[in-house]
């Protein structure tokens, strides 16, 4: 059954006039407060949207091109913002804009078409701005800065969600300095392999992968922003040796594996002793840097021998039962751990926990 999001977490509804609206949309808003411990690596995402810039209906579909009116030439590009499908066979799923003109939008979606995917004209769907390294922690909050960028103590590091891989390294680090005299950097963020590049300010954060704040101080990240109205949608890759996908808990509430959706791209087992494929979740409150995760959860198609049903189980309890907590913290990233495969990628829909 779904749940209602109760008011702690939405903290005020607002009537926010849209391009290209008939009618006012009335949009839930709310926070979420994450606590950041010191001396710890701990992972965070942001499940509440920016402010929705458009909200509309597709007029055409070319490729990658979306047709739709009363636009702005540019206007989706500066701050970056992404196109969020909101109705057909793609709903929840979503694409970087690349560029725009008064009538279309063009986006980014790797090597098939969003028309091969699916899109059709009609179909409905939101830009929304990316949160960035300076909007989701603005002069470093929550993570600390450094008047040194060459021996910086906190960092936000980003997962590597290109490479291929069991426990791979993160892909890039970021660095906040509040001013560096001696090497002329002005206050900012910076890239910690190359902080003699510029800032970083506006380095878009995709919202379905796992970043990690590692900070010397105890901190609180509070993220306010629009509840997400629709199922989240992203890909899961699959490869010739074991692989981890690095994800998000998409809504910004607590979540169960059983709503999570994720059994449709895990491989079941029906040897309770003997799973190829995990979810692992981190304790986000305990200290330490490239810490191991916390849990590991597996599905079970139902194992006669052992008498387990069907179900999620705690690898390192099968026998506990079938686990039913709210195990995918809202804020929080987790890993899905596949067993080596056909090289591919796989459509994960979470449906939405909630009704608004």
């Amino acid at each position: 059954m779904k749940t209602s999001i109760s008011y702690s977490l939405i903290a005020a509804a607002m009537a926010c006039g849209l391009a290209n609206a008939q009618t006012a949309y009335t949009i839930p808003v709310g926070y979420i407060s994450l606590d950041v411990p010191a001396n710890a690596d701990t992972t965070i995402n942001a499940p509440l949207q920016r402010p929705t810039s458009y909200a509309g209906a597709s007029t055409s579909i070319a490729g990658n091109v979306v047709g739709a009116t009363g636009l702005v030439a540019s206007g989706f590009v500066t701050p970056a913002c992404y196109l969020k499908i909101t109705s057909g066979s793609l709903a929840g799923n979503t694409f970087p804009i690349v560029s725009n003109t008064t009538s279309s939008i063009t986006v980014l979606s790797g090597a098939v078409s969003l028309q091969a995917l699916g899109f059709v004209a009609g179909n409905t769907f939101d830009v929304i701005p990316f949160w960035t390294l300076n909007t989701l922690f603005p002069a470093g909050a929550g993570v600390g800065g450094t008047s040194d960028a060459l021996n910086p103590t906190s960092y936000v590091l980003v997962s590597d969600y290109v490479g291929i891989g069991a426990d791979r390294a993160s892909g890039q680090a970021f660095i906040y300095c509040t001013g560096d005299a001696e090497l002329g950097l002005v206050a900012g963020w910076y890239d910690n392999a190359d902080p003699f590049s510029g800032t970083k300010n506006d380095v878009p954060i995709d919202p379905s992968i796992q970043y990690t704040i590692r900070a010397v101080n105890s901190a609180t990240v509070t993220i306010s922003g629009q509840v997400p109205s629709t199922n989240a949608a992203t890909e899961v890759v699959k490869a010739a040796v074991t692989n981890d996908n690095y994800l998000a808990t998409p809504f910004p509430v607590d979540i169960s594996l059983s709503q999570s959706g994720l059994q449709s791209v895990i491989a079941a087992t029906s040897d309770a002793l003997n799973p190829t494929e995990y979810v692992f979740t981190y304790n986000n409150t305990a200290t330490g840097y490239n810490k191991s995760a916390g849990a590991a959860y597996f599905y079970c198609s139902g194992d006669a021998e052992l008498g387990l049903a069907a179900g999620w189980y705690d690898n390192a309890d099968p026998f506990s039962g079938i686990v039913t907590g709210n195990v995918l913290q809202a804020g929080r990233c987790f890993i899905l751990r596949k067993s080596p495969s056909t090289l591919g990628t796989l459509d994960w829909t979470s449906p939405l926990p909630y009704s608004l």
